[in-house]
């Protein structure tokens, strides 16, 4: 989410680069309208936003006293300096000097740039005061408020903005909507729309974002009764109709999500936004060819629109046909690729075209601030292990540590994890313990070493890193399991087994390994009545191949063989390949 004036990166860098705009017009008496950051400034190039600052749209005669005429040019030579908290301070003064909305609003914008709540309500403020009917500055104040806690002043700041400047009602309402997604839980978030004066009037641009809202959250149950709200009072708002279509989608209601926009997608006047989400929805449903048609009629019209071409892409993938896929990925490369993706998707088309060098090109070539960088790097370290250059593969990894310190805890684990698959147990282990030199109390490292340490046969080492982790907290549930269940597998210590388990399990009620693991130590303990009956409850809840191996076994020993082999043969469907299902079986002669 990009708020209006929380988006700061972007914004920030141009204030230090260049704070300087509005000096001369305010000093001229010619003010220009307070320029605030605008909702996608964050994409805007700043050549473009200054381009957009520099445009006089109000004028504004002001006190030229040489107070202020002091305050304003050296709160800018204190911007153009970077010293943005300087000017902040000084652009306060000056607002503070001369009822002035130019002025407040320009001492806001700087104020905005310090990313300082304290300087920012202070302005906010004055710009209240000076300019107390401008339904912008209400606006402004929704994520500060939202921020601090205060959601009965959120209803009031946008009902007053609402109620200021009524043709504006559905630019506010989606960008409160933004602000809501990512300041406020979706308790709070519905109930500060349910408290607007415009939803108690059941209008229908709040039902809207109300649903829309109530979707993101994942709420459906909320979400479908407000679409059909607005649908019910206009059956052909295009949007309401998307959203509701997304909505059942996502309840599994695709042939109902899908009825509902074939009837308008198949008129002539069917717009490009109902089209693509028609499409996609077809797409989702396992419908590729019928989705791929419409995508490329969209294409033919819209030829440089990036989301149509990745659209095409995607279903070539599923399809697998790399060179169909390669062709619309790689004219979104052409295009400048602003979603930062299509490298990545350009390294799976090789790939499928077995291409494995073009792959491990592209993988290398995505972004480190694409969404997709991540898995880049993780299919070309797959892919050089693959073919056979597993040292290369862990070069790649150490040097990523070198690049991103802040990602290398991660990165370890990530490497230990791709040897551990291999096969590589040793080294993984190794790469543990190096990773531990840096950061001694890391639990997801020590964790990791203790799981690689049992595969090694090292059960002390095991039973040390899991001890440790429960220095550090006691009720980490995933370290008692883990640790009551080995000492219950791989040792005599069935009693001691049992406290850690029973604890994990009375932090984390009805988790089906932690269920599992108690009916194995009373396994060991002899009580098979008890082993049976928590073992049948960790199946009912997930019928794990190992479950099922557990319970066999079990019920074996009860003399229930019919009933065992049973069980087994229902983990046999799941997978023929599962060690100890067949170490079992082998065991008891089946």
């Amino acid at each position: 989410m990009d708020l209006s004036f929380v988006g700061w990166k972007s914004v920030y860098d141009l204030a230090r680069k260049k704070l300087v705009f509005g000096a001369v017009a305010l000093l001229s008496a010619c003010a220009a309208t307070p320029v605030v950051v605008e909702q996608n400034s964050a994409t805007v190039p700043p050549e473009e936003i200054e381009k957009v600052e520099s445009v006089p749209e109000t004028v504004e005669p002001l006190p030229l006293t040489s107070e202020l005429v002091y305050y304003i040019l050296m709160a800018e030579v204190a911007g153009q300096r970077g010293e943005i908290g300087v000017a902040a301070e000084l652009y306060n003064k000056a607002a503070q000097t001369a009822d002035s909305v130019a002025v407040a609003g320009r001492s806001t914008q700087v104020a905005n740039f310090t990313r300082d709540k304290t300087r920012i309500n202070r302005a906010l403020k004055r710009w209240i005061e000076v300019a107390p009917n401008d339904a912008d500055v209400y606006i402004m104040q929704v994520p500060f408020q939202m921020m601090e806690g205060d959601f009965d002043a959120v209803v009031k700041s946008i009902d007053t903005a609402l109620g200021l400047a009524p043709e504006k009602v559905s630019q506010f309402l989606a960008q409160v909507a933004d602000n809501l997604s990512e300041l406020a839980r979706p308790v709070q978030g519905l109930a500060v729309l349910q408290e607007l004066a415009l939803y108690k009037q059941s209008n229908l641009d709040v039902l809207y974002v109300y649903a829309r809202l109530a979707a993101f959250y994942k709420q459906y149950s909320d979400a479908l009764p407000a679409v059909n709200a607005v649908l019910e009072q206009d059956a052909e708002r295009e949007d309401a109709l998307v959203l509701k279509a997304e909505i059942l989608q996502r309840l599994g209601r695709g042939s109902d999500a899908m009825a509902l926009l074939k009837e308008q997608a198949a008129q002539d006047e069917a717009s490009e936004a109902l089209l693509f989400a028609y499409a996609k929805l077809l797409g989702e449903n396992s419908k590729t060819a019928e989705a791929r048609t419409i995508f490329e009629r969209l294409h033919s019209e819209s030829p440089k629109n990036e989301e149509i071409l990745f659209a095409l892409g995607l279903l070539a993938l599923e399809v697998k046909d790399g060179n169909q896929a390669k062709h619309y990925f790689n004219q979104l490369v052409t295009l400048g690729d602003g979603g930062k993706q299509a490298s990545y998707f350009m390294g799976l088309s090789e790939e499928l075209n077995k291409n494995v060098d073009a792959a491990l090109i592209w993988f290398a070539s995505v972004p480190a601030d694409s969404s997709r960088f991540q898995s880049a790097q993780s299919r070309y370290v797959n892919l050089l292990a693959d073919n056979g250059q597993l040292d290369k593969a862990r070069l790649h990894l150490k040097l990523l540590r070198k690049e991103q310190p802040k990602q290398a805890v991660q990165y370890y684990i990530f490497e230990a994890s791709f040897l551990r698959e291999r096969q590589q147990n040793q080294a993984a282990f190794d790469l543990y313990s190096e990773a531990l030199k840096s950061t001694p109390k890391n639990i997801e490292l020590l964790y990791g070493r203790a799981m690689t340490a049992e595969s090694l046969h090292r059960l002390n080492l095991l039973e040390d890193d899991l001890k440790q982790i429960l220095d550090i907290n006691p009720n980490n549930d995933v370290a008692l399991n883990a640790l009551g269940y080995t000492l219950t597998d791989r040792t005599d210590r069935h009693q001691e087994a049992l406290v850690l388990i029973e604890k994990a399990l009375s932090l984390k009620p009805d988790d089906p390994f932690y269920l599992d693991s108690l009916g194995w130590v009373y396994y060991r303990l002899g009580n098979l009545e008890a082993a049976v009956r928590y073992l049948k409850q960790a199946v009912e809840l997930q019928d794990d191949v190992e479950f099922l191996a557990h319970l066999g076994e079990v019920l074996w020993q009860q003399g229930r063989h019919a009933k065992a082999k049973i069980i087994w043969q229902q983990g046999l469907k799941q997978t023929k390949e599962n060690e100890l299902l067949n170490d079992t079986m082998r065991r008891f002669g089946e």
